[in-house]
């Protein structure tokens, strides 16, 4: 199995080539769309393409990416196991099917975890938005058996989820949204003769609901996001695991580059008392109660596909919790 530092390579290298190849596609992209927006104008008369104000007050309302900001902005975001990566440029949404994948790889506390995120998203109207997340999970880490150690690992779905969202404000600059998890994820799992740990377990074996507001500001200079979410899955499930209910805020800032935005995050995780595992609170210096997530991002995007290299880190009063990579793609279809 691959080792941190050798996915990171990975990514690292995938990056590279991305940031070599993708600005010759971009030039030919812009080419296109250049020639496509000049035979366009040319048959567009004055008369139709005046704008009154009466027809801007019957326009849909503005959103933030419409101004200096970008669709990912105001838009879907994605996260990785390790919370704290998240789409801050432009995106692409607007289609009529949004997807955005996630490959993420996470270390903690001497286990792995590897998960691709899809999410299939579309706005029926100009404010509200629908999303659907398919998590596939493969997780690996040490089980003790008959008092001897062993290494187990385990792949499969995890829960979905679904999301439903809506803008406020003049531009769509207030975001609320609202997930529902189904526990369609192993929750009971048996690898080298025992049912394993809770953290190798897919799914959570319950139902799950979360809320969330987001505020995104546009500046001169780029985006600034803003928000929290609180999220409860607070029903032991039939193996005795229970899992707290958490809560986080976050800010995460985009520096407009072009076609590129780099970014820079940080996610702050709180939950009022410690997961249960069989019954039995897990132990604290395993299970902090508090956790920092700082992040790094660096997007490309054009009007067809967006690119994202990312990586955090965890840290609590007990030190690093978890150092997550990941390389998030996205495109909007028809």
């Amino acid at each position: 199995m691959k080792t941190v530092s050798e996915f990171g390579a990975g990514v690292l290298a995938v990056a590279l080539a991305l940031a070599a190849l993708l600005p010759r596609l971009d030039r030919a992209w812009a080419c296109r769309g250049a020639d496509q927006d000049f035979r366009l104008t040319r048959t567009i008369s004055p008369v139709d393409g005046d704008l009154s104000l009466l027809s801007l007050r019957n326009a849909p309302p503005l959103a933030t990416w419409a101004s200096v900001g970008g669709c990912g902005a105001a838009g879907g975001s994605a996260s990785g196991p390790g919370g704290g990566i998240k789409w801050v440029g432009r995106n692409v949404t607007g289609g009529l099917l949004d997807v955005q994948a996630l490959t993420t790889d996470t270390s903690s506390h001497g286990s792995r975890f590897g998960a691709v995120s899809a999410r299939f998203g579309a706005s029926p109207t100009s404010r509200l938005g629908l999303g659907l997340n398919v998590p596939v999970l493969y997780k690996t880490g040490s089980v003790t058996v008959l008092g001897t150690t062993r290494d187990a690992g385990i792949a499969g779905f995890g829960d979905l989820s679904a999301e439903a969202s809506y803008k406020l404000g003049a531009i769509g600059a207030h975001q609320i949204m609202l997930t529902g998890s189904a526990p369609t994820g192993a929750s009971d799992a048996v690898r080298q003769g025992v049912v394993l740990p809770q953290r190798l377990q897919l799914g959570s074996g319950v139902p799950g609901f979360g809320a969330q507001y987001q505020h995104t500001q546009d500046h001169d200079w780029g985006l600034l996001i803003l928000g929290g979410t609180a999220s409860y899955a607070g029903w032991q499930n039939k193996v005795g695991d229970y899992r707290a209910p958490s809560a986080t805020a976050f800010v995460h800032a985009g520096y407009l580059l072009g076609p590129w935005v780099p970014s820079a995050g940080l996610t702050v995780f709180g939950k009022p008392v410690h997961d249960r595992e069989r019954g039995v609170d897990r132990p604290a210096d395993r299970d902090a109660l508090f956790v920092l997530v700082p992040s790094v991002g660096f997007e490309w995007s054009n009007q067809w596909l967006a690119v994202l290299p990312a990586a955090n880190f965890g840290v609590s009063y007990n030190g690093f919790e978890s150092v997550t990579l990941g390389l998030g793609v996205s495109s909007s279809l028809f």
